[in-house]
C-alpha cells in the first residue's frame, strides 16, 4: 500500500541538511515555498516552483516548505523517524507532517 507524507517545515540550514540527508537515504519527493495566508496576504506570494530533492542544490525561498512523499507504507516509519529526529520532534524546526493513504495510483512513484 501507498502512502503521502505531507510535511511543512521551516526553510532554512536545518531543513536543506535534512532533506540532502533524505535523498541520500533514498527518499524522494516533491518540495514547494509555502507561506502561510497571512504571510501570503501581508508579505505577497513566495512563488510556485517544484523542485526535486535530488536537485535541492537550488535554494527554496520563502519562510516555510512543503515536502510531499509518496513512498510504500512499510518504509514510512524511517522517514518519519528520520524527520522527528532532525527536527527534535519539530522544537528545531518547526512544523509539522501527517500521512494519508493512496487508495489508487497511478504513475511511477
Amino acid at each position: 500500500m501507498k502512502v503521502m507524507l505531507y510535511a511543512l517545515l521551516d526553510n532554512g540550514a536545518g531543513t536543506e541538511t535534512l532533506l540532502r540527508d533524505l535523498s541520500g537515504k533514498g527518499f524522494n519527493g516533491t518540495v514547494l515555498p509555502a507561506s502561510s495566508v497571512h504571510h501570503a496576504l501581508n508579505h505577497g506570494n513566495p512563488g510556485t516552483a517544484v523542485f526535486s530533492l535530488a536537485d535541492y542544490a537550488e535554494d527554496v525561498k520563502g519562510p516555510s516548505l512543503m515536502a510531499l512523499f509518496v513512498l510504500d507504507k512499510k518504509k514510512l516509519p524511517e522517514l518519519q523517524s528520520v524527520i522527528r529526529a532532525y527536527t527534535e520532534d519539530f522544537k528545531k524546526i518547526h512544523g509539522g507532517m501527517f500521512v494519508v493513504s493512496i487508495d489508487e495510483m497511478e504513475g511511477s512513484f
